[in-house]
């Protein structure tokens, strides 16, 4: 086989690879832009700030369900109110145990 033909075009495609991956890095800010919430990219450190976005994050999935029921009528729109309640209810739930558990193993000292 002849080197000379790998030669020329193997910079131009490390070049293209380079330039790709540096796209790829700069893409990931702009998912912000695409309607992502911004508390997605807030860090939540102590239990009190993950709770409070474990909170929102209850509060945007209601808001979701109950804008879905809104195209039902009748019982069905009553049940749909319903279970989107119960949801609301378990992921609070699940919310606090999380907040427990985060508060709990942040308070043990390190050995």
């Amino acid at each position: 086989m002849n080197n000379k033909l790998l030669a020329c075009p193997l910079p131009a495609c490390l070049a293209a690879l380079t330039i790709l991956c540096a796209g790829a890095a700069h893409a990931a800010p702009q998912s912000q832009s695409n309607g992502d919430p911004a508390r997605w990219y807030q860090t939540a450190d102590t239990p009190k700030e993950r709770l409070r976005n474990l909170n929102q994050e209850t509060a945007a999935a209601y808001a979701e369900a109950l804008s879905d029921c809104k195209a039902q009528r009748g019982k069905q729109a009553r049940n749909c109110r319903k279970e989107a309640a119960a949801a609301r209810k378990d992921d609070n739930a699940r919310a606090r145990r999380i907040y427990e558990d985060y508060k709990a193993t942040d308070a043990k000292p390190a050995s």
